[in-house]
């Protein structure tokens, strides 16, 4: 019988396919429950295997029983039910860090006018920084950026520390003037 049954949905025998529903519906909504905790999920996964049966109809390959069939199909629906659950779950809490992570500029109290303003004077300082005589650079960044202090410095570039108190001056001098009215150095 199973098998005859199978030909008729195979070919598009509505009836049938209604037969087939009526038989098994009940039981395969006590198979979901096992795996369900609502009624709504309960019928959305037995509706979702009679769906697929009907539209892969011309497809089936049932080597056991349609009962087995259908039942390992509840199954396996429920599955992958939990698994698509999961990976949205993880999906959404990967989400919910990226948007706790995310601090907009307005967050950090800062306003964005201001903000670009600076990114701007930041920008110059370094043009005017890099334009430096390469000896004066060089003590500058090492004590302003390296945060050396001026023996650190001399004694890093084998210069006297008068020297590196001179190369700086000299370094501020250069750069008051290219910045002039920008920084306030």
């Amino acid at each position: 019988m199973t098998e005859a049954v199978v030909q008729a949905i195979k070919m598009g025998n509505v009836k049938q396919f209604e037969q087939v529903f009526k038989e098994f519906y009940g039981l395969l909504c006590y198979e979901a429950r096992g795996y369900m905790k609502t009624n709504y999920l309960v019928e959305e996964i037995v509706c979702d295997v009679f769906t697929r049966l009907w539209l892969n109809r011309e497809n089936l390959e049932i080597q056991s029983s349609l009962r087995d069939y259908l039942i390992k199909s509840v199954h396996n629906n429920c599955i992958d039910y939990y698994r698509h659950q999961k990976v949205q779950e993880k999906v959404m809490k990967q989400i919910d860090t990226e948007q706790k992570n995310q601090l907009t500029l307005l967050d950090l109290g800062e306003d964005p006018a201001d903000y670009i303003l600076t990114e701007e004077l930041e920008i110059k300082i370094h043009k005017a920084i890099d334009s430096l005589p390469e000896q004066y650079k060089r003590t500058f960044k090492l004590s302003r950026f390296g945060q050396l202090t001026y023996e650190q410095v001399a004694t890093e570039m084998g210069i006297s520390v008068n020297s590196v108190k001179t190369n700086i001056k000299k370094a501020l001098a250069i750069l008051r003037k290219e910045l002039k009215g920008h920084a306030p150095f």
